[in-house]
């Protein structure tokens, strides 16, 4: 009897169906959804919303500047700041899959996308704005991520986070005791979700 070989196709599946089921790996999920448009409602109208308040912060004021995307997903986020009002942008994304996207679709000479983790993601240079959008919940810590963060903005940098309502309330008061915010925004789409949107830094 010959011996049966799996087609490349069918080994990724039964690859990811093994992460994804019996290891529980969250990447693997991640990937999962990507490739089947699971997160294709990101760039939805009624997304938008929460996007603009953070794409207006940012042209407000640091237009021209540097960005760090944690949690990028398939680069949503720079269609909002318009790649002509930044002068280099990173994102990064815990999905294989998101990056891939994002760099077929908005990749350029000066924005580039990575695969990482964002707790343990090391920027390789100071940015004028780190945004994360729709992603700190993911953090294991948040505190101790925008800490440790803290070290990769300019002096007169700043984060800008937006996340649902009542979904972040308890990071947000986390936050508040070690972070000035500078500006907030309340965003409700036509479904009722809201999202609450931040610029911070350091409270002196």
């Amino acid at each position: 009897m010959a011996e049966q070989v799996l087609s490349e196709s069918a080994w990724e599946k039964f690859s990811s169906f093994v992460q994804r089921k019996i290891f529980r790996s969250y990447r693997a999920r991640l990937n999962y959804q990507y490739k089947r448009g699971g997160w294709d409602w990101l760039a939805a109208l009624d997304e938008m919303a929460h996007h603009a308040i953070l794409g207006g912060y940012f042209r407000f004021n640091k237009k021209g500047g540097t960005l760090l995307d944690l949690g990028c997903g398939e680069g949503v986020l720079q269609d909002n700041i318009g790649h002509e009002n930044y002068s280099y942008y990173i994102g990064v994304d815990l999905s294989d899959d998101a990056i891939r996207i994002a760099n077929e679709r908005r990749g350029n000479e000066k924005t580039f996308f990575y695969q990482g983790n964002m707790d343990k993601y090391v920027p390789p240079r100071k940015f004028d704005v780190i945004a994360i959008n729709e992603a700190l919940y993911f953090s294991e810590d948040p505190l101790k991520l925008l800490s440790r963060l803290e070290a990769y903005l300019e002096t007169d940098g700043f984060f800008m986070i937006s996340m649902v309502d009542k979904r972040g309330d308890h990071i947000w008061d986390v936050l508040n005791k070690h972070y000035a915010f500078l500006d907030e925004n309340y965003v409700t789409n036509i479904k009722k979700i809201t999202w609450v949107c931040r610029m911070l830094k350091r409270a002196a």
